[in-house]
């Protein structure tokens, strides 16, 4: 299995409009983060987790690959803004393509592109509800989601074998630990260095990395007082910061 890291900036993306870099230097390339998004190939199959407002440069970075599946965390704009752009390569391949998640954000998207499911308009998207823990297939993969506590709202984490990924969470259930045990590769968001009511911060991913033990962890959904340089310096072992473009071998 190889994953991609197609962005693993915030909602703000880097540099923001607002904040710039923030106190993260400027001068860093890997500082230049897209919104948070991820591709898993394995065997020739490839799924796509999320599509934010960059996806379409994302995509075509590493190649335009073809996409067989699309998984959603959740419905905020930063992680569903580009589903036109994955629609145009499925209606340019006449591809019906299958989009997975949580029943409120695929209602959502139905809301955000209405046409993309109306026969008059060459539907391109097959929408399939997801439940917490309910494990599904695409193609050889098994796919566990799992349940995630965002703010007021929430979100699906993902395992897919020994690999996991896990944005926009502050909490796990217990039930979530579970399906996260044994993990060999863990993905996990962490937003920023200080406290935060949506996302969990870099205290507490540590905590969650050491409780859960992976073999590698990466972070990702890094906001602007994450500088990269000072995170691949202090981060413990096994512990790495992610970068846009960033390649995972399982």
């Amino acid at each position: 299995m190889k994953v991609t890291i197609l962005g693993c900036g915030p909602s703000y993306g880097m540099p923001s409009l607002t904040r710039g870099f923030g106190p993260s230097d400027p001068n860093e390339p890997k500082n230049v983060r897209t919104r948070s998004a991820i591709l898993i190939e394995d065997k020739g199959l490839n799924v796509l987790i999320d599509t934010g407002p960059e996806i379409r440069e994302q995509l075509w970075r590493i190649g335009a690959p073809k996409i067989d599946a699309l998984l959603y965390t959740h419905a905020h704009y930063d992680h569903m803004g580009g589903a036109q752009d994955v629609r145009n390569v499925a209606k340019e391949r006449n591809q019906i393509m299958d989009v997975y998640g949580a029943q409120k954000d695929m209602l959502a998207l139905h809301k955000q592109m209405p046409y993309v499911f109306e026969p008059s308009h060459q539907p391109t998207f097959k929408t399939h509800y997801i439940k917490p823990y309910k494990t599904f297939k695409i193609g050889h993969l098994d796919i566990t989601p799992i349940y995630q506590h965002h703010g007021e709202g929430s979100s699906i984490g993902y395992r897919i074998g020994d690999f996991a990924y896990c944005t926009d969470v502050k909490a796990i259930d217990p039930e979530g630990w579970k399906v996260l045990k044994g993990v060999k590769v863990w993905v996990l968001g962490c937003v920023t260095t200080r406290e935060n009511p949506k996302h969990i911060h870099l205290p507490e991913a540590l905590k969650w990395i050491q409780k859960l033990k992976p073999e590698r962890a990466y972070l990702t959904h890094m906001g602007s007082k994450m500088d990269y340089q000072t995170l691949k310096k202090t981060l413990p072992k096994g512990v790495f910061a992610c970068y846009d473009g960033l390649v995972i071998k399982l």
